[in-house]
């Protein structure tokens, strides 16, 4: 009776079998494959609900101040040089989106051009902030590349803050649809900022998605304007200040590189009278108004929350 029960100790201590090793295994590799599988996507979706949220947040808070100043903030961001180039730090998913336009400062009083800005003006955006060469200054942010307090002695060669009228070309949102549209007679030379030309149909199609009001069968004017640093610090004085100006991050957009600001869409202007194809002066709008505001790839609220879930 004594081998005996020590013959059945001796088996329980002989420990697992191969199989059992090689089920055991294969369980855990299952486990981990699982989790692996879980975890995937988590970061993406981490940044598309902070996009989601900045996006409405910024939009919310510009609004608010609208409301009680009835005026926007000041001193935006132009996303192109006073030359109408593109900055160096400006990743390809912001100049895919966007377009630049030139067009001649003011010849006379109350032509296109200074209606235009006595228009913006008239909603509190008095000034633009631009970059004078396309090249980031050394040892700044590339949030804080149009900001002149963070360029010190280079500010005067690298930096502009100015009126509006004076500036021969402005960032717009591609918005002609598929008729060849022209501002005060004179035809749209449209570039994006990656250089495509000319504006095609898609980009056209790319703003009425934005907002379906504007049809792509209509020559629609938007602007599109960085909200940065010194824009927030703009509404300082308001009761409804905008402490800060928010940074969008994503596998395309890093901050240490990249502008990462929030764009907002301001609508200036649509050709209303057929064919459609021409803004005069007359169809410029009294008040411009907020379009949207979009993250720094130009993707809107609904865009980002889509992508949450993929």
């Amino acid at each position: 009776m004594k081998n005996l029960s020590m013959k059945k100790i001796m088996k329980k201590e002989q420990g697992f079998t191969l199989l059992e090793l090689l089920v055991v295994i294969t369980l855990l590799a299952i486990l981990s494959v699982g989790a692996l599988v879980a975890y995937e996507g988590v970061g993406d979706n981490a940044q598309a609900t902070a996009a989601a949220n900045n996006t409405a947040g910024a939009d919310r808070a510009i609004r608010n101040y609208k409301a009680v100043t009835l005026n926007y903030p000041n001193q935006w961001d132009s996303l192109v040089t006073t030359t109408g180039a593109t900055p160096a730090f400006l990743a390809t998913q912001t100049t895919a989106k966007f377009a630049n336009l030139a067009l001649p400062v003011s010849a006379a009083a109350n032509d296109f051009r200074d209606t235009l800005d006595q228009r913006i003006e008239g909603v509190g955006i008095g000034e633009l902030q631009a970059r004078l060469i396309t090249a980031a200054t050394p040892n700044v942010e590339p949030n804080l590349q149009h900001n002149e307090g963070a360029l010190g002695a280079s500010a005067l060669t690298d930096v502009v803050e100015d009126d509006f009228d004076n500036f021969t070309n402005l960032s717009i949102l591609p918005t002609f649809g598929t008729v060849a549209c022209s501002v005060n007679g004179v035809a749209m030379a449209a570039v994006k900022l990656d250089g495509t030309t000319p504006i095609a149909a898609a980009d056209g199609q790319r703003q009425n998605a934005i907002n379906d009001a504007l049809g792509t069968q209509q020559c629609n004017l938007v602007l599109a304007l960085g909200f940065g640093h010194d824009a927030a610090h703009s509404t300082n004085t308001s009761s409804v200040a905008i402490a800060t100006a928010p940074t969008f991050v994503s596998k395309n957009i890093n901050p240490a590189k990249n502008y990462a600001r929030y764009v907002a869409l301001f609508h200036v202007g649509a050709d209303t009278v057929a064919p459609l194809n021409d803004i005069t002066v007359d169809e410029l709008f009294a008040k411009p108004r907020l379009l949207a505001v979009v993250d720094t790839e130009g993707n809107a609220i609904d865009e980002n929350i889509a992508k949450q879930n993929p």
